[in-house]
């Protein structure tokens, strides 16, 4: 009995044999939470920061509070010391009806074009003195002076990390995606699509220059008179810029003898809407300005076409090819005033309407340099994505990227609306020098769409730079993107390309936002890593409404030093509070971080820091994934995803219940009370079998003999049980806590018997 009370006492104790040796390092601390190995590090708190938001206020209509009216007397600002004739659009507090345009009629104008999605009318080119009488008229909210189309015009595919390379191995094009099934509106000066590597691209066009303007030259050479408007038209590119863009953003590689080059574009199996803006003539600035003029209707006209057909069910295609999901822009209109545009003008605010159409946009930056004077209209757009070039240096490799001397810098002028982080342009940056194009079929050149031939028998030629060639490989990444994970909307995709981006240089304003650059915006496209996360919110089951892209969520470091794993990282909110930040281990429960105690009162997007202290022996052996979110009154954050090494077993460091923990404690006592009772019957025999046969050594009686046999078959009996009874506990000592209570048993077991 005695030797059974030390066993049950030591199997008592095995909870308590982890205190033998230290829990935590030194300065941390047991959370005690969800898993095992979390640690609170000395001087972090369970608490978040409390935070005061920042609600930015409706502003009001845009007319209100835009740059591009200082006097708020309804006139561009760049029409107030304007003389002669002037092209012109007018923007209404509604959407234009028949009887504004009677209104108009009877002034003697003759309106081109309604653009319902922004509630506007282009007037073409009128006199000067009759702009005051314009702002006058009832609803009319800003005359608004014409700007220009300006045109922005191997190893590209590959440096953005769509396709594989020596260099980088992994590229996104491995996780099965290659834009199939998504249409790329190339918005541009038209597209051959006879080309090798396009060919079976084209779903549906339109061309805007000849349906609003059927009696210029090139209309009339190149189909005498207008265009049919439900996407059967097939324009030609007689400029080659077109077709150059949408090489870059979908092309096979393909050649005319079948072979296959190296000259693929970042999405290959992305499909074509062609919607023509410009002519063999390219765009401005030009010295005829009719010209210039009718390029900035067809620009508009071709954009409100876009959004009307965004969900068209095209004639002759798989369903799976209906409406429209990218738009591609390398062009952008000028701006008259100082500064460039606020974001509030015509063109920029049609790509608004685009986006929140659920069309995604992406727009070049523009080529104006280091010391340009802001930017200018349709890359200012306040929610679509304005797109830098990089110069790659002719490599793969992008470590030795650089800012391309010609693209334009951000931030975009203020716009007045009291959101400072709309200001932010450039978003991303893109290889756009030296590239590659896929020959067009130009009037300049031996081959000619006028005259009955096409690129048929074209290859991949010439190199051209600009932002106009960074922003189509960007189209082509959405487009990975969307086939990835259907669910996710325009603004949702933006902030995964923000978030995957390779940050390159040092914020330029971080009171504002500690990653944006004004050379790069927030980084480098990597196609990768946006494909993995796109995959991630689709595997996780997030809906895009449920990510509200204001939250910001970024790790700075992870690092594991003296046998623990510190994830640090910072957390914001734009305009609100960020309730919780959350981690979970190999897609187990999630549980809170911990925060570092701030110094002072946070206010929104003002950063504060958090960590995930895990002890590595806790933590299961090998990598395991850690994924992280920050959570607000109006959804999550986009997930933060890393893998950490660890050198433990168990659950993935995941607690126990304490049910759990009693329900083993309870198993534990009673193999214990099995084993001592077991070996209490084992004592009692090997005493009487001493006994006995010392009595038989002494009298030699048959009477005893007849004894011994009966103690002997006992003893055998009971010689057997504890056998059986050692074989059940060693079957039940499995886990590392009960083989050291065995070893503990088997000693003092061992030293009574020697006794």
């Amino acid at each position: 009995m005695r030797k059974a009370a030390v066993i049950v006492i030591l199997i008592l104790l095995v909870p308590l044999t982890g205190t033998l040796v230290p829990s935590s390092p030194t300065n941390y601390s047991s959370v005690g939470g969800l898993y095992d190995a979390q640690l609170l590090r000395s001087g972090n708190s369970l608490e978040i920061p409390q935070q005061i938001p920042v609600l930015i206020a409706n502003a009001g209509p845009w007319w209100t509070y835009t740059a591009l009216d200082s006097n708020r007397n309804s006139i561009h600002d760049s029409l107030e010391t304007y003389s002669g004739l002037v092209g012109v659009g007018l923007s209404y507090d509604h959407l234009p009806t028949h009887a504004d345009l009677d209104i108009l009629v009877g002034l003697g104008l003759s309106p081109v074009d309604v653009i319902e999605s922004i509630d506007a009318v282009l007037l073409g080119r009128i006199s000067v003195e009759l702009v005051p009488i314009l702002a006058q008229l009832d609803g009319v909210v800003m005359v608004e002076r014409y700007g220009e189309v300006v045109f922005y015009g191997d190893v590209q595919t590959q440096a953005v990390k769509a396709r594989n390379s020596s260099v980088y191995p992994d590229g996104a094009w491995q996780f099965g995606v290659t834009g199939k099934g998504i249409n790329i509106a190339m918005t541009d000066t038209g597209v051959d699509n006879e080309h090798p590597g396009l060919v079976d691209k084209f779903v549906a066009g339109y061309d805007a220059v000849c349906y609003l303007h059927t009696d210029i030259p090139e209309c009339i050479l190149a189909g005498f008179g207008a265009r049919e408007d439900d996407g059967s038209f097939d324009p030609d590119d007689g400029n080659q810029h077109g077709t150059a863009c949408i090489g870059m953003a979908s092309a096979t590689g393909l050649e005319a003898d079948g072979s296959q080059s190296e000259f693929y574009g970042s999405a290959p199996d992305a499909s074509l809407i062609d919607v023509r803006i410009g002519t063999d003539a390219g765009a401005g600035p030009f010295e005829n300005y009719f010209l210039s003029q009718e390029f900035y209707e067809s620009a508009m006209n071709g954009l409100q076409w876009i959004i009307d057909h965004k969900d068209t069910e095209w004639a002759g295609v798989n369903e799976s090819l209906f409406g429209i999901d990218i738009i591609s822009l390398s062009w952008g209109i000028t701006s008259h005033e100082a500064g460039g545009s606020d974001g509030e003008d015509m063109h920029s605010r049609i790509l608004n309407e685009a986006t929140e159409a659920g069309v995604a946009v992406s727009v070049a930056a523009g080529n104006d340099g280091p010391d340009n004077d802001g930017l200018s209209g349709m890359g200012s757009s306040s929610i679509s994505m304005t797109i830098a070039a990089t110069d790659d240096q002719n490599t793969i490799d992008r470590s030795d990227d650089t800012i391309a001397g010609y693209s334009s810098r951000g931030p975009r002028r203020d716009n007045g609306d009291g959101n400072p982080y709309n200001e932010l342009k450039p978003e991303l940056s893109a290889p756009g020098s030296n590239i590659i194009q896929a020959e067009g079929c130009v009037t300049t050149g031996s081959c000619n769409n006028n005259i009955g031939q096409d690129a048929s028998g074209n290859t991949y030629t010439g190199r051209g730079s600009g932002t106009s060639y960074a922003t189509p490989a960007v189209s082509g990444v959405i487009a990975l993107i969307m086939e990835a994970n259907p669910d996710l909307d325009p603004m949702v995709i933006k902030e995964v390309l923000k978030q995957t981006a390779e940050r390159r240089g040092e914020a330029s304003v971080p009171d504002v936002d500690p990653y944006w650059n004004r050379d790069f915006g927030y980084g480098m496209i990597d196609a990768r890593a946006a494909v993995e996360l796109a995959l991630q919110i689709n595997q996780s089951g997030v809906a895009s409404s449920d990510i509200d892209v204001t939250l910001q969520n970024h790790i700075i470091d992870v690092n594991t030093s003296g046998g623990v794993i510190t994830i640090s990282g910072h957390a914001w909110s734009q305009s609100g509070i960020v309730n919780s930040i959350e981690f979970s281990i190999e897609g187990g429960d999630w549980a809170e971080v911990t925060y570092e105690i701030p110094l002072e009162e946070m206010v929104a997007g003002q950063p504060f820091n958090w960590s995930i202290s895990l002890l590595q022996s806790k933590v299961n052996s090998g990598n395991q994934s850690i994924e992280i979110r920050s959570n607000g009154d109006d959804g999550q954050s986009l997930p933060v995803l890393l893998t950490v090494m660890g050198t433990g077993g168990g659950l993935g460091g995941q607690a126990s219940s304490p049910l759990a923990f009693m329900l083993g404690l309870i198993a534990l006592v009673g193999v214990a009370g099995a084993y001592a009772f077991y070996q209490s019957r084992i004592d009692q025999p090997d005493v009487l079998v001493r006994a006995i046969s010392q009595e038989e050594k002494t009298t030699k009686t048959t009477s005893n003999k007849g004894t011994l046999k009966i103690a002997k078959g006992k003893a055998s009996k009971a010689k057997a049980s504890k056998a059986k009874a050692s074989k059940a506990k060693t079957s039940k000592a499995k886990a590392s806590k009960a083989k050291t209570a065995k070893s503990m048993i088997d000693e003092v077991v061992e030293a009574e018997l020697v006794d």
